[in-house]
């Protein structure tokens, strides 16, 4: 059984839904729908279903639905195959798993192209894009051995999944292979990746990360990618 997770910015694009909801019955793939604003408990409803026997885990929603169920779905299950319907705004974790708009989602969805993405963790919460830095003068130190200054004028982010807008090499940075990316920014054409294989930790007080598009965490951190994995549908144009 399918089950779809339909977030609050659902109700702000009916029309959106519909068109997916209307393909989505002619393709045979419906399901339970679940509305994240009608329960308290989002944990214990997903970890009910997925006992039940779900086949699949559908968020339709933008990146801070797709973190908020990452986080609740890395302590349940890490086998459920997830797919990510872009609603809304802010849907770079869709765009980057390679599914552009609601017209597609229900063919690469019936399509059920698995891939088996690993999870970063950033204190005791997980993420599966990205965490950006805001500030300069930030001393992030990697592994206790050497550290990195943000300074004026550019921007820091540690990559698992690589935005499909960031503008680097895509075979640098994979959500597959446990390995983090410091990506800094200082032009448009000037950009140094720095892969971590182990850990960043930021221990100055009060620095804002914005976590997955979405969510803000403030320091200190200790930023790591976790043994937590979890598997996506994805599409062919996927940023990996």
């Amino acid at each position: 059984m399918n089950v779809f997770i339909y977030d609050t910015v659902t109700d702000k694009n009916r029309k959106t839904v519909r068109k997916f909801e209307e393909q989505i019955n002619k393709l045979s793939l419906q399901g339970k729908i679940i509305y994240l604003k009608d329960i308290k408990n989002p944990k214990e409803i997903i970890e009910k279903e997925v006992n039940n026997g779900a086949k699949t885990i559908i968020i339709l929603g933008n990146d801070e639905t797709v973190n908020t169920l990452v986080n609740i779905l890395a302590n349940i299950s890490q086998n459920i195959p997830i797919f990510v319907v872009p609603i809304g705004n802010k849907n770079n974790i869709a765009n980057a798993l390679g599914v552009k708009n609601e017209k597609e989602a229900p063919f690469i969805l019936s399509a059920r192209r698995l891939e088996r993405l690993n999870v970063g963790k950033i204190n005791n919460e997980y993420f599966i894009s990205n965490c950006h830095l805001r500030g300069s003068d930030i001393n992030i130190s990697i592994n206790n051995e050497f550290s990195v200054k943000t300074q004026k004028n550019s921007e820091h982010y540690i990559f698992n999944l690589l935005d499909i807008n960031c503008s680097t090499q895509n075979n640098l940075v994979s959500p597959q292979d446990k390995i983090l990316n410091l990506v800094i920014n200082t032009n448009s054409k000037d950009k140094t990746i720095v892969p971590i294989e182990g850990f960043l930790e930021i221990d100055q007080q009060e620095v804002d990360l914005i976590v997955d598009n979405s969510k803000i965490i403030k320091s200190p951190v200790k930023i790591s990618s976790s043994e937590k994995f979890l598997h996506f549908i994805v599409g062919k144009d996927r940023s990996f």
